[in-house]
């Protein structure tokens, strides 16, 4: 399998992965946010780290990851389609939430995955436009 073909899966998994997030409940998702936070309670306070927020983060940085990694060109028209890609998904994403009970749609969260999309397609522009050799050898 091509290491594009690879992340046009991992893409899609990912997407699907937070389409079903997306589709719990708003007391369902509240649950499984406690649960983990739990575990993470002293040290995102230390921070002062919402955890749910961060989880929209950290997901959209590895699905704008993906999408640009699913480029056969990692340059900057690329990098601004993954970032186009992950605004749109994430714009997708919460009117997918407005009609879950108890969830709703929020601007500040498109932003949140926009930005945390963002970022992990700038960094690993960044790490390969830095490292060619690198590059050409998953290329």
């Amino acid at each position: 399998m091509k290491r594009v073909d690879i992340f046009k899966l991992c893409s899609i998994i990912i997407m699907s992965l937070i389409f079903y997030f997306s589709h719990q409940t708003g007391e369902d998702s509240l649950k499984q946010s406690n649960f983990i936070l739990q575990y993470l309670k002293n040290f995102l306070e230390i921070f002062n780290l919402d955890v749910r927020k961060l989880a929209h983060f950290t997901i959209y940085l590895i699905l704008g990851s993906s999408y640009f990694l699913s480029f056969k060109s990692l340059d900057k028209k690329s990098a601004i389609i993954s970032i186009i890609l992950t605004f749109l998904y994430a714009c997708t994403d919460e009117i997918h939430q407005g009609f879950i009970p108890g969830r709703g749609p929020t601007i500040k969260d498109v932003l949140i995955d926009t930005l945390g999309g963002s970022l992990g397609i700038v960094l690993i522009f960044l790490f390969f436009n830095s490292n060619k050799k690198t590059y050409n050898q998953i290329k």
